[in-house]
């Protein structure tokens, strides 16, 4: 199979969202934008200018999370959150999941993703579940493994995954709606580090909590709780999210599939291409504000401004991807997507992301060789929210 026969972006009906945010008339050497909040920000584009500006310790998250700052968001979000972190307060909470969410870490995982997963495929092509691959299939994956990581129970998910989509998926003028979602979570999980809710002594919760006696320097419980609010939030619904256009797309375009049945020693490069183009929603990172002159590509950024890293443009420069826009697992660009981001903010969860898709996919073309959507991909339902935007059911036959 030639790489032209495999599709761009712009074939996958959805699967790119309009900017959230305005161009603006500038005379100004780096492109200025408006972002929802109002504020005027100066954008990254290239992939070098990006990766650097983001791997610069001088610039600050933290700036941005207060009172009428800058964002995408309605308002600010809980300070404790790792993504609102500078260091050195971002380098001592991150490090409390540094060794559960590395490679080696996450293996421990494979094979309770493994039997989920071929569990609720089977029972799908048993008719005990719906012949839908994200209501049958994928939620259940990526919400039961983060009530498996943190140790706290099934029955739960009920309650805490209306919060976790409120949050990340309201409506920018539900400020109300969103502030009581956060407040519910936030209390959820601290109930568990207090030990008014039962965690299982295995999980991530417990294991840290019965061991911060020996610690030099343990999180307070408010610090602790805005580490497990941020895996809670993006090991369920950003995992779920990433995963599902993966799946979409691939059930949307047939040579990728092809490509990946009969090539299945290559899927880890099919699926970094295709986390490469997926976006998780309308933005790609949260502005940060320069402390110092940052030097770029087309000129300096002073001190004091709010700039935009486009993470999603810099993973289409075509400086650096040869035809950016075609989704090609045969791709030989030396350089890595920063889709993950980059820097002390980069998600902590790639390697987990990268074991559930590998293992869903795999599992899709041991038992379901020959699924195809059963309805037309325009017609699908999706949520399209800020931080998540995805489909909202993959109704599939087989």
């Amino acid at each position: 199979m030639t790489t032209h026969s495999f599709p761009f972006v712009m074939d996958i009906p959805n699967l790119d969202a309009a900017p959230y945010y305005h161009v603006l008339d500038s005379d100004q050497p780096l492109q200025q934008i408006r972002l929802p909040s109002g504020h005027v920000a100066t954008h990254l584009t290239r992939y070098d200018d990006c990766r650097s500006f983001l791997a610069d310790p001088s610039i600050s998250r933290t700036l941005c999370n207060v009172e009428g700052g800058p964002t995408f968001l309605p308002g600010p979000t809980q300070p404790e959150l790792l993504l609102n972190l500078d260091n050195p307060a971002h380098m001592r909470s991150r490090a409390t999941v540094a060794r559960a969410f590395s490679k080696r870490g996450v293996e421990s995982l494979r094979e309770h993703v493994r039997t989920t997963t071929r569990r609720n495929v089977q029972r799908m092509r048993d008719g005990e579940l719906a012949p839908d691959l994200f209501a049958s299939v994928l939620q259940d994956l990526t919400s039961s493994t983060v009530c498996h990581i943190l140790g706290i129970p099934l029955q739960d998910r009920e309650l805490f995954r209306p919060w976790s989509q409120i949050i990340q998926s309201a409506p920018p003028d539900d400020i109300p709606g969103i502030e009581v979602a956060v407040k519910a979570s936030f209390d959820y999980l601290m109930d568990f580090v207090r030990g008014t809710r039962h965690a299982e002594p295995d999980g991530f919760i417990r294991q840290y909590v019965d061991q911060r006696a020996s610690m030099d320097d343990p999180l307070t419980d408010e610090e602790f709780v805005g580490v497990l609010l941020g895996i809670l939030l993006g090991g369920d619904h950003n995992a779920l999210s990433v995963m599902t256009k993966s799946v979409y797309t691939l059930l949307c375009a047939p040579a990728l599939w092809t490509h990946a049945q009969r090539n299945r020693e290559q899927l880890p490069a099919l699926i970094e291409e295709l986390i490469r183009v997926i976006p998780i929603g309308k933005l790609s990172a949260f502005p940060r504000i320069t402390t110092q002159a940052v030097s770029t590509s087309r000129g300096e950024i002073p001190a004091g401004t709010c700039v935009y890293a486009n993470v999603f443009l810099a993973n289409r420069d075509p400086a650096v991807f040869s035809e950016p826009l075609r989704i090609n697992p045969l791709r030989e660009d030396k350089a890595a997507h920063i889709q993950f981001g980059h820097g002390i903010h980069s998600c902590m969860g790639p390697a987990l992301a990268r074991l559930e898709i590998g293992i869903v996919l795999e599992t899709l073309i041991e038992q379901l060789p020959d699924m195809q959507l059963d309805r037309a991909p325009k017609s699908l339902a999706w949520i399209n929210g800020t931080v998540l935007r995805r489909p909202n059911e993959l109704p599939v036959r087989f």
